[in-house]
């Protein structure tokens, strides 16, 4: 099947974006990966009258001339801690951003550890230049405001989306169509704009409804050895097609300087997909029920967008809660099951760890080949009958997909290159565990019509076209992956499969810790030990750290860790 498989990748289809972006030529900038962390593992203890965040200050002020320079202002003006989560094993973790002039700076984040003795284990982070801080205190004042930036982007959007077949009919010629407004509306930067949706109707600017409510964030962004000033802001939309799209534009002069897409793709009672019947809970609503969950935190509830493209759509109901719909079934059963498998074992309440509610929909479009999770909700078609089926019928496929939600309030892997493929790799690791009958993802609805087929292989990434060593790294040339984020996770998912289950490859053995053991790791490592642009090198070390901090420096975990990072040609 490693032609399907090649054209699938080409064409954008499953666990793909759903169109390709701006290639690396026509951007302006550096990729927003360039901040490349690095791993430092320590053994520092705070003086015995320092407690809580203190420590993290402490250290930061230990390291100051190390990562800001000799003449850098104080850490509490450069650095403000925006998380803090603890694990079993007592490990507190803090993850950190760095600001100038009170602007952060995009991709410079850090995550620190202090283990419950109170010692920094472990930090990992990217910090800009002495040069770079000072080029970026001299002008902090955009000169467009963020309304504009998100007019600019929608406007960009609705030109290329022209492109995509079948829409051309369904959107105006950039911002000529009926109602629209000039960009000289907006005018410059205003420190009292109200929100961007009272200011805009980027309904009008392009036919183009957001399905996320638009904003712009005003960002420092790295420039080689200077810095630029911009607004990031993101298109999200469902019609004429789905898309996602993060635009980088500059707060001067309004260009844009950078664009990826970043659309995760996937690819009671009744019986699911699999002609197996299941359980789950419902609220009576009236002479019937929906397919609502209200036990969990703030709900699962389950739409269908009637074959039209509309999410949420209309919640599903059902007369005598004998449900009969197979993709409602899976979609709702499957949530259900991704959430619980968080709570269970990582003590993560839902997607956000804050009890986000849970909103799928089933029945998007007509024969629509793919699933999605577009950064506020789950999205099914149902697809072709021949290529896919019902894309809810497969448990690693819901848990992957929920999972770029989890990494998007975490670690928010930058979906390009290395840490784009580390995002892929994270939710193929999840979404395999969290069904946990084989080591392949998709095969429950990939080729229905040919058994054992799937998309992907944990334990032999090869067999599916992936590489499983750093040497066979594909580069992705045309820029049709986003730099190979779904080829390149192959590698991490087979240092993942040789950490839990052992083996021999490229000349190197491992020996198993079991996946219990290694899903614990390398979901610690993955939430709360990376950032945004950290690479396949800062995926090794924070693996590793994680397993020295739950299991000990000495413990098997650790060399474990380190030989299926060397299998794989990961330094």
């Amino acid at each position: 099947m490693k032609k399907v498989w090649v054209s699938l990748l080409g064409g954008a289809m499953l666990l793909g974006a759903v169109a390709p972006g701006a290639s690396a030529a026509e951007n302006s900038v550096p990729d927003p990966t360039q901040l490349t962390p690095t791993f430092h593992a320590e053994q520092w203890k705070a003086p015995s009258s320092v407690s809580g965040d203190n420590i993290v200050w402490s250290y930061l002020n230990r390291q100051k001339k190390t990562l800001l320079g000799a003449d850098s202002t104080s850490v509490r003006e450069q650095f403000r801690i925006i998380d803090r989560t603890s694990d079993k094993s007592g490990v507190n973790h803090y993850r950190l951003k760095q600001y100038v002039n009170g602007v952060p700076v995009y991709g410079a984040e850090q995550t620190i550890h202090v283990n419950k003795s109170g010692k920094v284990t472990s930090y990992l982070g990217a910090v800009i230049s002495e040069d770079q801080q000072q080029d970026a205190t001299e002008d902090t004042t955009p000169k467009i405001s963020a309304t504009q930036a998100v007019y600019t982007a929608y406007e960009e959007a609705a030109i290329r989306i022209q492109s995509y077949p079948s829409v051309t009919d369904n959107v105006t010629e950039g911002s000529q169509g009926q109602g629209s407004v000039s960009k000289d509306t907006y005018g410059e930067a205003s420190n009292n704009e109200t929100s961007i949706s009272e200011q805009i109707s980027i309904a009008k600017i392009a036919n183009l409804e957001p399905s996320v409510e638009p904003n712009a964030e005003l960002y420092i962004y790295p420039d080689g050895e200077t810095t630029r000033l911009v607004y990031v802001t993101e298109v999200n939309i469902l019609e004429p097609a789905p898309l996602r799209t993060r635009y980088f534009i500059d707060a001067k002069d309004g260009k844009i300087v950078f664009q990826y897409d970043i659309l995760n793709y996937a690819t009671g009672n009744g019986r699911g997909v699999d002609g197996v019947m299941k359980s789950f809970t419902t609220t009576a609503s009236g002479n019937g029920y929906q397919l609502k969950d209200s036990t969990r935190s703030n709900g699962i509830l389950t739409y269908t967008a009637a074959n039209r493209q509309t999410t949420p759509g209309t919640i599903l109901t059902d007369a005598d809660n004998v449900w009969d719909d197979p993709a409602a079934v899976d979609a709702h059963a499957y949530a259900i099951r991704t959430y619980d498998y968080y709570k269970n074992k990582f003590g993560r309440d839902s997607i956000d760890g804050r009890g986000m509610q849970i909103r799928s929909t089933v029945h998007y479009g007509k024969k629509y080949n793919n699933a999605f999770w577009n950064g506020s909700q789950m999205t099914y078609g149902d697809g072709d009958g021949k290529l896919f089926t019902f894309f809810s019928g497969d448990p690693d496929v819901v848990g992957h997909e929920l999972t770029h939600g989890v990494t998007e309030f975490t670690s928010n892997l930058e979906y390009y290159g290395e840490s784009g493929a580390l995002n892929e790799a994270f939710s193929d690791i999840i979404g395999n565990d969290m069904d946990g009958s084989n080591w392949l993802l998709g095969d429950g609805i990939y080729t229905p019509n040919i058994p054992g087929d799937a998309l992907r292989s944990l334990s032999d990434p090869t067999k599916y076209g992936q590489p499983d060593h750093y040497s066979n790294f594909y580069p992705d040339p045309n820029n049709d992956d986003e730099g190979g984020v779904h080829t390149n996770s192959g590698i991490i998912n087979k240092a993942y499969y040789l950490l839990a289950q052992g083996g021999t490859s490229h000349g190197v053995t491992v020996t198993g810790i079991g996946r219990e053991a290694a899903v614990y790791i390398y979901y610690n490592a993955f939430t709360n030990y990376l950032t945004s642009t950290s690479n396949f090198s800062n995926a090794r070390a924070a693996v590793i750290q994680a397993a020295k901090d739950f299991y000990g420096a000495d413990s098997l975990a650790v060399t474990s860790a380190i030989q299926s990072f060397d299998a794989v040609g990961i330094k």
